[in-house]
């Protein structure tokens, strides 16, 4: 009867998401009229399909181009981009339930409680000071109007994951799956790449030895991906006919370094916008703040660097002519700050765990934080509906 019961429970919150998920999915696409990546994206791919080309990245594109041959209804690629991608976030959902019960031993009820609880994350918010901005100028883990980020998110979990089995147990098989994982990403939306590339042999380095075989492996690995990001760069940005040939050149795209300029052209309260976002990143630097130096921490040093670094590149860099605005360096940063949040959490029920199941003060403040942070992107999620903005 208990097994039962768990498993109709189970069901329950799989068939709640699923559904709230795939309604979003068409409430944006059907009623919000701008900055919905996800239908911007649809028209891109018929865009490039009329001209007799592809885009570049192809992963999410093919995907939804191959699913659309054999399920399709209304509108080229609607169905097909709603269903590719309500499979993507119900996968995030999985790998998340798991890691927290498999590897931080949170109880399975309490997980799916706290992944639900993650899958609404954002950040704080109080309406007379962000007024209509609860998204733009923030950072957030949860985006739900980029399919592209939404496609390349498992994979990237799977990738920061495998990264740990890989300095763990330093077998082969573990480093070829990195090698593949990052190929995907690569071929979906290679953001996460620009912060993972550099980060991985530093810390292989740190943790193993500069003069080790682990890190030399992660050097390989880092030459070998930047490579295929400088080729990627190149189709995108100089061969990519539907950019040559109907943009001038100067509306063409080009990178420039350009510090804070995307950021405080969407941000209208930096400060606030900052703190805001990061407020529990900023209590567990202060509550547990001296456990990223210990070496048995390898997950939450490497995620906090993760996430800092994701920053730097947002703020740094910036794109020029038609993308001038799109904020195409900002993707790195929901990745990192859901795995960071991921950690965080794991580190926490963790401890918990370590007290005999005891909630002490620290404890009850982080996760009293985090319920604010759920609550407010519960708001924002709201919000679509009811004012459908998404900004």
């Amino acid at each position: 009867m208990i097994s039962l019961k768990n498993r109709s429970y189970k069901e329950v919150i799989w068939f709640s998401l699923l559904f709230l998920i795939g309604y979003t999915l068409y409430f944006l696409v059907k009623f919000i009229p701008y900055g919905v990546d996800i239908k911007i994206h649809n028209f891109y791919l018929i865009e490039y399909l009329e001209n007799g080309y592809f885009p570049i990245p192809p992963g999410y594109y093919f995907l939804i181009y191959l699913l659309d041959l054999f399920v399709s209804w209304k509108y080229q690629f609607l169905l097909s981009s709603i269903l590719v991608l309500l499979f993507f976030f119900g996968w995030k959902y999985k790998i998340i339930l798991e890691w927290l019960i498999k590897e931080f031993e949170v109880k399975e009820k309490k997980a799916f409680i706290i992944s639900l609880g993650i899958m609404f994350f954002g950040p704080l918010v109080i309406p007379s000071i962000d007024k209509d901005f609860w998204y733009l100028g923030k950072f957030t883990p949860t985006i739900w109007h980029n399919s592209t980020l939404i496609a390349a998110l498992p994979f990237s979990l799977l990738l920061f994951k495998q990264t740990l089995v890989w300095w763990e147990r330093k077998t082969s098989s573990s480093y070829y799956k990195i090698w593949l994982l990052a190929l995907l990403v690569l071929l979906i939306k290679p953001s996460y790449l620009f912060c993972f590339i550099p980060l991985l042999p530093l810390f292989s380095g740190i943790y193993y030895g500069f003069n080790q075989k682990v890190f030399f492996q992660a050097l390989l690995f880092s030459f070998g991906m930047l490579g295929l990001i400088w080729v990627e760069k190149y189709l995108i940005y100089s061969w990519d006919p539907m950019i040559t040939d109907f943009y001038e050149v100067s509306d063409q795209p080009q990178i420039e370094i350009r510090p804070f300029k995307v950021w405080l052209h969407y941000a209208f309260e930096p400060i606030w916008d900052f703190f805001s976002s990061f407020s529990l990143s900023i209590a567990f630097i202060v509550l547990f703040g001296k456990n990223l130096l210990l070496k048995n921490q390898k997950p939450l040093a490497f995620s906090f660097s993760l996430l800092l670094l994701s920053l730097i590149i947002y703020w740094l860099f910036a794109e020029t002519g038609f993308r001038e605005w799109h904020a195409n360096f900002y993707w790195q940063i929901p990745i990192s700050y859901l795995i960071h949040l991921v950690i965080m959490i794991g580190f926490v029920f963790r401890r918990i765990s370590g007290k005999n199941g005891k909630y002490d003060l620290k404890t009850l403040t982080f996760l009293t934080l985090f319920s604010l942070h759920v609550l407010s992107g519960i708001a924002y999620w709201g919000r679509i509906f009811t004012e459908r903005i998404i900004s």
